[in-house]
């Protein structure tokens, strides 16, 4: 024991926790503490991968006995341990028989303390600080990712409705295909209902694919699937769920018992919203603008590279506006700084409404804000300047004890992806010099770049065009 503890084991490939536990095993010299820290380690690495169980030739009471340890060719006699290694999951229990089967609970298996600390730990890891991290598609993907590794009993998925909220990489969330989603029980399924899928073939194609995947048996692994809603967080603060966004499925081999799956899969997708307001309300305080409430420089620095990626995969335009308060100093300076702030969360909050819900409005200065039009060709930028250069950008307030209507118009610079080139740096310099081209002009207007140095000037009212 104090060999495999000591020599034989990859400490380096479990948590500190672990390994620390097996030094004090080892320095106290209990072989019964040792040989629990020992099976701690083992299913460690068997749920990391970093082990793998192999047969002996000739099969007998030994073939469970052996591990190869992976990358190497290193072969560990684990026969010592008393019993199954501590936290190994478990085959699926068979329902009692009777009429009572389908209430039956299922004995699931209880994770121990090392995993409940490797649950957290890898909690921890999920991505904050990315910009793609407050996504819907990410998130959920991140969260169902970090529980299956702790529920190999079952395989979970998500396909939501919207495709554009699919992660290009994503390894447990799909888009629901609107030819399935109009036939079959997800057309006779109501609105934040649930269903029990008892085939698997009438699951999803992308979900049953992956599922034969990932599944033993393959595509003719048998099983059935719980369907339940996914939504949203609320708007609020209040742990009410908002809307539906998807669908969370889970699939379970054919012995677990219908109702606890149902159950356990609505708890799952109740976890789902809670961890994803908890992730989104983070995210909101590390890339949204606190005066404002729209994206920050921080965001729009990440964001940006990242949507021109996208298009350039997808073959699509990107727009990029950089827009910037006319004459914002002498507001601040004749008016004071709280009618400035009221001016400047007024207009973020008109240009969101302008604009669409797959559109970034970033605040990159103090009077300069960024607009990130994804699949949105110049032609089509041209229709939203129109709107932007003709908005009611406005307040009312009282200046020297009278009302006052106090307005604000814009100098905005205009670029489009792939015209103007492809690259952040390349991209933003031309919109910046279109935003000052604007200014140099009179302000409240728009300059759109044009590889041809004639560039399109747009001004308000009914022609638009100077």
């Amino acid at each position: 024991m104090r060999q495999l503890l000591a020599g034989d084991l990859p400490l380096e490939h479990v948590g500190p926790h672990l390994r620390q536990a097996a030094r004090r095993a080892l320095g106290t010299g209990d072989p019964a503490r040792m040989s629990l820290a020992a099976r701690l380690v083992v299913a460690e690495l068997l749920r990391r991968g970093d082990l793998v169980r192999v047969a002996a030739e000739g099969g007998g009471d030994l073939s469970g006995s052996f591990c190869m340890v992976r990358d190497s060719r290193r072969f560990l006699d684990i026969s010592a341990l008393d019993g199954e290694p501590v936290g190994l999951p478990g085959p699926a229990p068979a329902p009692p028989a009777g009429p009572d089967a389908a209430d039956a609970p299922a004995d699931t298996t209880v994770l121990d303390l090392a995993d409940l600390i490797g649950v957290l730990e890898d909690a921890g890891r999920l991505d904050y600080d990315d910009a793609q991290a407050g996504e819907v598609g990410t998130i959920v993907d991140g969260i169902l990712s970090l529980m299956s590794r702790y529920m190999p009993q079952v395989r979970l998925y998500a396909c939501l409705h919207e495709a554009g909220n699919v992660p290009d990489f994503a390894a447990h969330v799909f888009a629901v295909d609107p030819g399935e989603a109009s036939r079959g029980w997800m057309a006779l399924r109501k609105p934040l209902g649930s269903a029990w899928v008892s085939s698997l073939s009438e699951l999803p194609r992308s979900v049953r694919d992956r599922y034969a995947d990932e599944a033993p048996g393959g595509a003719d692994a048998p099983g059935a699937a719980a369907v339940v809603p996914l939504c949203e967080p609320s708007a609020g603060d209040d742990a009410a769920a908002g809307r539906e966004v998807g669908l969370l499925f889970m699939v379970a081999g054919e012995a677990w018992p219908r109702d606890h799956v149902l159950k356990l899969a609505q708890r799952v997708a109740g976890f789902v919203t809670r961890r994803w307001r908890s992730q989104r309300d983070v995210n909101r305080r590390i890339h949204n603008d606190a005066l404002t409430g729209v994206y920050n420089r921080r965001y729009f620095d990440n964001q940006f590279t990242h949507e021109l990626e996208r298009a350039r995969r997808s073959n699509v335009p990107l727009t990029l506006i950089l827009a910037d308060l006319d004459h914002f100093k002498a507001v601040n300076d004749t008016l004071g700084h709280p009618t400035g702030d009221r001016i400047l969360k007024m207009v973020a909050h008109r240009l969101l409404e302008e604009l669409r819900r797959i559109d970034h409005v970033c605040r990159i200065g103090g009077e300069e804000f960024a607009l990130i039009l994804p699949d949105t060709s110049q032609a089509a930028a041209t229709e939203v300047m129109r709107r932007l250069l003709d908005a009611p950008f406005a307040i009312e307030t009282v200046v020297d004890g009278q009302p006052r209507t106090v307005r604000a118009t814009f100098s905005f610079g205009v670029v489009t992806s792939p015209d103007a080139g492809t690259d952040a740096f390349e991209l933003y310099r031309k919109a910046d010099a279109m935003l000052y081209l604007s200014k140099d002009a009179g302000r409240n207007r728009c300059h759109f770049w044009s590889s041809s140095g004639d560039h399109v000037e747009m001004v308000p009212g009914p022609s638009s065009f100077a």
